[in-house]
């Protein structure tokens, strides 16, 4: 049925004849202003612009629960050679909690946070449309304020730490690959 969705059947894990759910249509997605989270935390954003943590150096809602974080963070040879804009706001990427017990996948995100820039893609724990994976939340509560979302985003630049020896040299081969890409 094509413009609804529809996939055909294919095979789900624990489930072969089962046929999956479709994807979300562009008009089933909650945008920002229509997010009542968004709106929440773009209210904070004034809080943030007065006092910013370390590594913050402007925040503005932009928009109806939608909010723009400049980060500048990270080693003077890598992450730090520029700023990096941060979008705030709107639905969190990830599957419905059901959907992912009953199939597998990574939970949904309580928020959109996404870098607004091309080099993001090659960051550790950032998808190729540039949006925070998991374990961006980790630790982080089903309600982040805007200040815990903006130091992640820093610590995301910096490194997180402590981290064990395999997962330090992967998050520096992606500082060192995305680096490549802004000289």
């Amino acid at each position: 049925q094509p413009g609804r969705g529809f996939m055909g059947k294919r095979s789900a894990p624990g489930d072969p004849g089962a046929p999956l759910p479709s994807p979300q249509s562009a008009d089933a997605l909650i945008l920002p202003h229509a997010h009542a989270f968004s709106l929440e935390t773009a209210s904070q954003a004034s809080g943030i612009a007065t006092n910013p943590p370390d590594g913050v150096i402007g925040c503005c809602a932009v928009s109806p629960g939608l909010v723009l974080l400049t980060l500048r963070a990270g080693s003077p040879s890598g992450y730090g050679l520029r700023d990096w804009p941060l979008l705030v706001g709107g639905a969190g990427v990830g599957d419905e909690p059901a959907f992912v017990l009953a199939y597998g996948g990574v939970v949904r995100s309580p928020l959109a946070v996404r870098f607004a820039a091309a080099a993001a893609a090659y960051m550790h724990g950032v998808d190729d449309a540039y949006f925070c994976g998991g374990s961006f939340w980790d630790g982080l509560g089903d309600r982040p304020t805007l200040r815990q979302i903006a130091e992640r985003a820093v610590e995301t630049l910096r490194g997180p730490l402590p981290l064990d020896e395999a997962d330090r040299e992967r998050w520096l081969a992606a500082e060192a690959q995305a680096a490549g890409k802004l000289r």
